[in-house]
Parts: structure tokens; sequence; C-alpha cells
């Protein structure tokens, strides 16, 4: 199986003198990066004026903050498969990509980080806005934790070397972040500079031990109870289609992670909807009776897991488990292991198909028992649901909101969520059905991912519907980068859930500690009113058109003329803020700790923790 990365172009051997600016520019033409999400500063001006004569070949992409320029390359990768790069000024311009690092980090995403550094002469002297304690030009370290590896070249002669390697860093085994930290007058001075010729990374998958996938088939083949849990991993190979493939030659139900939603697709019968702490009845059902689960891709984090209480999602050892991961070291890391495979997703998935294929014949799945009793935990899943999704409660609920966003959504439109009660009902009841059309902050769960992700697909994918739906607490956080939206003309669709407070966390604090020990969560004027942010007003004060829904019936319409305009819009949809119409459907347990103070409460919540 070949792989999808861009090759290297062929070029003469023959140096010319280059600076070590377009040096990186013409590298990155050489690598087929095509955007650049950029601000500038006095510490990548010289970077920055290189991109100028190439300006047909490569386009820098403005944004307002620099976590947003990270989040817009973040989720311009995770819908387009395409590595993008960001370049920031020096100091707080690199500082502030933090957050966007860590989240595609947490998230084996891919993005390259070029930031301006101190002159190589002026190094460990406290210039403008060095990091320079208790070492010089110090910023590497401190994006060390976040990234897969980090380069500060000290000659311009080095600068290809080190894009070199970190064009194959990125693209290596489990992908992920990468830095290059330029001090400043290497951007300017001239060097020797030869592109590189020939391959110069594997163009092959790695694929799972043969003795592994034939002991997996051979498990598989007599599983009565088997479940497939896919995580980002599947997506991030391109192994939708064997997914698809092996569960229905084994009529095994299909749940997910929430980096592995989209995929499997929502509308086929043996999709089970997620597992997890805000997973699914049909979901937590199936991976709590499995006989043998086949895990793809999947960390097997705290969310999908119900922060390991025995017998909530899995039963893992009495469930045995077959783990596929690119990274041995998530192999076992969570749960013991029945059989471990190290290996890409997809030519792992086609080997464990054809080994199937030698143990026993394809079932008529849909003939059995058990397929049954899937159909019938899914209604029940539905019938939960149903109740919020029809209720015509104002402020409408966030679940009929969901609803009536479908309706409007093409089937191939990219849904882009980050965290709180958005993102989490998104993942346990919002159809999705392809990969690369959900985007999510699954691992890192940052609020004030969503706008700025969902720039970044919209300018991959111009021509694909793309929607953001966050919460008022996100949109506050990063929704200055809607002057980017209206600088660009996307014909971006942005829909915030207002409900005037950090609605998820208010609900949690009630739940667990009770109505009168609410902290910072409501929102309130110094007179004690609620305070609901202009949102429609802030979007048209930025060049956005904006209107607010507060009737859920014509939200879907709503939606539909936002796409129809192909110019960017913004929908403020008031929705609801009090318990019960605010609840978000969890039917597993998460491990969020109530103080020793708390008495019976305390108690109870400890008698459930996994550990």
């Amino acid at each position: 199986m070949t792989s999808t990365q861009p090759s290297i172009h062929e070029s003469s051997a023959m140096t010319t003198k280059l600076t070590g600016g377009q040096m990186v520019v013409d590298i990155l033409i050489r690598e087929g990066v095509e955007k650049v999400f950029a601000i500038p500063g006095h510490g990548n001006t010289a970077l920055l004026d290189a991109f100028v004569d190439r300006a047909d070949e490569i386009e820098l992409v403005p944004a307002m903050h620099e976590q947003g320029a990270a989040h817009m390359a973040d989720g311009y990768y995770r819908a387009s498969g395409k590595i993008a790069a960001v370049c920031t000024s020096i100091g707080p311009g690199a500082t502030n990509t933090l957050t966007g690092l860590a989240t595609a980090f947490a998230d084996s995403q891919p993005l390259l980080l070029l930031t301006g550094a101190v002159h190589t002469y002026m190094e460990n002297r406290g210039v403008l806005q060095e990091i320079d304690r208790p070492h010089g030009n110090n910023f590497p370290r401190m994006a060390e934790p976040v990234v897969k590896r980090w380069w500060q070249p000290n000659r311009v002669e080095s600068i290809p070397t080190a894009l070199a390697q970190a064009f194959n860093t990125m693209y290596e085994g489990r992908r992920g972040p990468v830095l290059v930290d330029i001090p400043q007058d290497l951007q300017a001075e001239y060097g020797e500079y030869a592109p590189q010729t020939g391959a110069r990374r594997a163009a092959t998958r790695s694929t799972g031990d043969p003795v592994a996938i034939a002991e997996a088939a051979r498990l598989l083949a007599s599983a009565t109870r088997p479940v497939i849990l896919a995580g980002g991993g599947v997506i991030a190979a391109d192994a939708a289609p064997e997914l698809l493939a092996l569960a229905e030659y084994l009529g095994a139900p299909v749940t997910h992670s929430f980096q592995g939603k989209g995929a499997f697709p929502a509308d086929h019968d043996l999709y089970a909807w997620p597992c997890g702490d805000m997973g699914s009845i049909s979901g937590n059902e199936v991976t709590r009776t499995a006989d043998v689960i086949l895990a793809i891709g999947c960390r097997f984090s705290d969310r999908v897991t119900s922060s390991y209480r025995p017998g909530v999602t899995f039963n893992i050892p009495d469930t045995k488990l077959i783990q596929i991961d690119i990274d041995g070291f998530e192999i076992g890391r969570n749960y013991p292991v029945e059989v471990g495979i190290v290996g890409d997703a997809k030519t792992s998935l086609q080997a464990l198909t054809s080994a199937l294929a030698g143990e026993r014949p394809a079932l008529d799945y849909r003939a059995g028992a058990y397929f049954a009793e899937l159909q019938d935990l899914k209604s029940q899943w539905e019938e939960h649901l149903r109740p919020m999704r029809t209720t015509d409660y104002l402020p409408m609920t966030n679940s009929r909101a969901m609803v009536e966003i479908r309706k409007a959504l093409p089937r191939e439109g990219i849904l882009v969520t980050d965290s709180s009660n958005p993102a989490n009902q998104a993942f346990n009841e919002f159809p999705i059905y392809g990969p690369k059309t959900n985007i999510v902050a699954g691992g890192f769960s940052g609020i004030g991912f969503g706008l700025p992700a969902a720039i970044g697909a919209q300018v991959a994918r111009p021509d694909t519907p793309v929607l953001a739906m966050v919460g008022d607490g996100s949109f506050l956080q990063t929704g200055t980068e809607l002057a980017a939206v209206a600088m660009l003309g996307l014909p971006l669709v942005v829909v915030v859930l207002n409900n005037g407070g950090w609605e998820a966390i208010k609900d949690l604090q009630i739940n667990l500690f009770g109505a009168a020990r609410k902290a910072t969560t409501n929102w309130t004027t110094p007179d004690g009113k609620p305070y609901f942010a202009d949102i429609a007003g802030f979007a048209r004060s930025l060049g956005c058109a904006a209107e607010r829904v507060e009737d859920p019936e014509k939200l879907a319409d709503a939606v539909e003329r936002a796409f129809a305009t192909r110019a960017p819009v913004v929908l403020e949809v008031m929705s609801a803020h009090e318990l019960p119409w605010t609840e978000m459907h969890p039917t597993g347990w998460w491990d969020i700790t109530v103080p020793a103070y708390h008495g019976d409460t305390r108690d109870d919540y400890v008698s459930k923790r996994g550990f």
C-alpha cells in the first residue's frame, strides 16, 4: 500500500544562494504546503518577506491571534489530510501558540510551527521578547512537551536539514506537530542551498506482525459478541473502508471515541453510537457485554472508559481485547490485551480481514439475535433522546438545536465543535456519516478551538459546507477570528449556542454539590441580572452577517439561508440555561472529584471510583 504523503519534487543538485527565509519558502512549496497561517511581528519579518515573490505558489492566511492560527492549521489538516504551516514572531507571538500545539499534539495532528528567534549574535543578552532564563533563546523548551521534536538552526545552511527532518517527523508513525525556531539573522542572510532530491521518507505503511494478525483473526472468528471500537487512528490512516468491510464480515457493532466519530457512518445498521461517560445506551451496553473487543487507534482515555470504573463501559479482562495502534506505547497502556498489534490501521485491517476469511465465512448478521439486540438498544437510545430533541421549550434545548442543524447541514458537510455542552452532545447525539466531517478537540478538549479550526477546515475545503457549533464561552475566547473570516470572505456558518454562562460546569456543580454551591459559572452584571453577550451584534461589528434565532422551528431555515449566502454568517441561538433542559444525556461515569468535607456525597463518589 503506497503512502498518500506528498513527495519532494525532483530537482537539480546545483547549489544557489538563497536567504534562510527563501530556503524555508522553497522547501514548503516542494513539500506540497499550500497555506501558511501567519501573524507578523518583528521576529518573522524577514521570513514573511520571502513569501512575497512566490505568492502565486503558497498563500499566507491571516489570523488575529497565534492560538487561532495554530487551531486553523490543525483544522485544515483534519479536514483535508494536508499539512499547513503556522508562522509567528518571537516571544509572545510564539508562546501564544502553545494551546494550539497542545491540542494538535493530544490528538496526533501534524502541523509545522515556524517561529522567529533571537539573532544568533545576540542570544542570551535579554533582548526584546527573548526568553532568556534559565537558558538563552529558550522558547523551544516551553514547546518541547507538546511537539514531537523541535529544531533551532544556528547557521543558514542547516535550515534545509532541519525542515527535511521536521517533515519526516510529522509524517512518521504517530503524527503530531513540530517546531522550527529560526533566528532572525538566519532568515535574512544568504547561504548555499541545494534542493534535496530523491525519496527522503518511506512510501509504504507499517503492517502488524502476521503472527499477531493470525491470532487476532482466530479470536474474532470464535467470538459470539464481537465489538469494534474505532479511534482517531482509523481516520488518520484513511481506514474507514477497511473498518466497514471488517464490521460487515463479522457482523460486529461499531462504537467509537471522540476522535473516531465519523469513521463509521451513523446510519449503518451496525453503528452502535459512542461509548464512555458521554456514551450511549447502546454503545456502553455492547462494550460492557462483549466477549471480544477490537480497538483500533484508540487511547482508552477516561472519557471513553467511564474513568476505568469496572462494569460501566468495559469488563476487561473478562472481555478479551485486541488492540491495534501505530504507537506501541498505547498497546496495553490502560487495559491488558489478549493480542497487541503495532501497525498502521489501514493495512493491518486489510490483513486482518483476509486472515479472518481463512477462519470462517462471512455471516448473515442481520438474521441473528445479536443484531436484533443491537437494534433494540439503539431504539432505546433514540427514545431516551426524544423528549429533549422534540420539545418546544424556550430557550431551546441543545438537543433540539442539533436536530434542526442536522436537517440543514448536508451529508458531506463538516461539523466543528470543541468542548463543553456542544461538543459532548454532538458526540452522543449528532449523526455523522463520514471521515473528516467531524472535527473536535477530543484529547485536550479546549474551548476556543471550534471557530478557528472551522476556519482552517473551510480554507482547506472551500466548496464544502462547514459549520462551527460552539457555546458562548468558547466564542468569547476566540471570536475575534471572525475578523479573519470576514477578510477572507469565507462561506463559513457559525452557530453560537448562547446560554449566558459556563453551563456544563454549572450543571456539574449543581449535580455534585447542590444548587447553592455554584461558583463563577453564572454570568451576571453588578446588580445580579443575568449577562448575555450580544453575539450577533459583535459578529456584525467585525463584518459578518448575523441574526439571533430563538424559535427552534426557524433554526433549520436559518442555517439553510446562511449556507446559501456563500459568505460568513453567525447565528446566535438562544439556548437553555437551567436543568433539566441542559442535560447532556450521560450514560457512563466520569471521575470528577468531590471534596472530603462533602460527607455522604464524598463517600458515594469514592465507592464508585475505578481506583
